[in-house]
């Protein structure tokens, strides 16, 4: 299709001021960042007032869990791609994303004119896979006072996280989104990204998500890469010591029914291995004895336990170590 044809067409969804692709200095690596080995560390941003882990492993967030209310807005379809600085895929880690809704609004708080406490849409949660890639289907975020538009996200593994910080959209392709009328008539955002206290460029390095038109489908197709700095093979961190307990690995993560716990007793002695939920109560005693000192493994059957986070807890000698849990059906 030819540019003109592609900007009528644009033109007809009400997007017509939309660059042709909607890119900047964005989430692609350097230039010849690739052939030199290296690639980049995503900028730390602070996590904002909104945050809370709303534990919902979802693909489309646009809904609220509970009530089932759906938050329109110009669909956006995400693929995020985790690196490291040497441009490998980081697959197994866990990306959360947050951000408001098309008026401005973030689910699970007391804000100006909005009482959303209870709910929870515009949050989710995803995996990467073995190309360290997941995929979120949203709304465009809309606005609101002091702020450029923007994507709030956490890339972690366990109870690390590696990078908390934000993405922005190049301000034409938000000027013209934000002037549709599904936006409620709110007009354009009046913070540009040059004038935001958090990202203070038009156009920020490695921190803008590159914007498709998908004409046939009256979306937007956004693709942005996360840069983290951690060993490629992330199950293989928090192994502790040779004199600490430790919760070495589980595999697989995530899982589905079963998963295999691998732990570690420096020494022989009487040990607990429990299985908690994110309210805090025991779902399962998996270890409760005396244990011969170094490695061994025991397997956590989920039963009809629902999807979430849940938490490995070893007690013994006086030390307790932890480890996250991802269950998805």
């Amino acid at each position: 299709m030819k540019r003109r044809s592609v900007l009528k067409g644009l033109g007809a969804l009400g997007l017509g001021a939309v660059l042709p692709t909607g890119r900047g200095v964005a989430s692609s690596p350097v230039p010849g960042a690739e052939s030199a080995g290296t690639c980049w560390l995503t900028p730390a941003e602070t996590e904002g007032p909104y945050y809370f882990n709303s534990n919902l492993v979802r693909e489309d967030i646009r809904t609220d869990f509970d009530t089932g209310a759906y938050h329109d807005g110009l669909p956006l379809f995400m693929t995020l791609t985790v690196i490291d600085v040497s441009c490998n895929p980081i697959p197994n880690v866990l990306v959360d994303i947050w951000h408001c809704d098309k008026d401005g609004v973030y689910s699970g708080y007391v804000q100006p004119g909005h009482d959303t406490r209870g709910q929870d849409f515009m949050r989710g949660i995803q995996p990467t896979d073995g190309n360290g890639q997941c995929q979120f289907i949203t709304s465009y975020p809309g606005w609101y006072p002091g702020r450029a538009t923007h994507v709030h996200f956490k890339v972690r593994f366990n109870s690390s996280t590696f990078v908390t910080s934000q993405w922005a959209f190049l301000d034409g392709v938000n000027d013209t989104v934000h002037q549709m009328p599904l936006y409620a008539g709110r007009g354009i955002n009046p913070t540009t990204n040059a004038e935001d206290n958090i990202f203070g460029s038009s156009s920020p390095l490695h921190q803008i998500m590159d914007i498709t038109p998908d004409l046939p489908n009256n979306r937007y197709l956004g693709n942005y890469v996360i840069g983290i700095n951690t060993p490629v093979d992330v199950e293989q961190s928090n192994t502790g010591s040779l004199d600490r307990i430790a919760i070495r690995s589980h595999f697989p993560s995530p899982f589905r029914r079963t998963a295999t716990i691998a732990y570690f007793l420096p020494r022989e002695a009487e040990a607990s291995l429990f299985i908690y939920d994110v309210l805090g109560r025991r779902v399962a005693t998996l270890v409760q004895g005396t244990r011969a000192a170094g490695e061994h493994q025991v397997v956590f059957e989920a039963g009809d336990l629902e999807s979430g986070f849940y938490f490995a807890k070893l007690i013994s000698g006086g030390e307790v170590a932890s480890r996250e849990l991802l269950l998805l059906r």
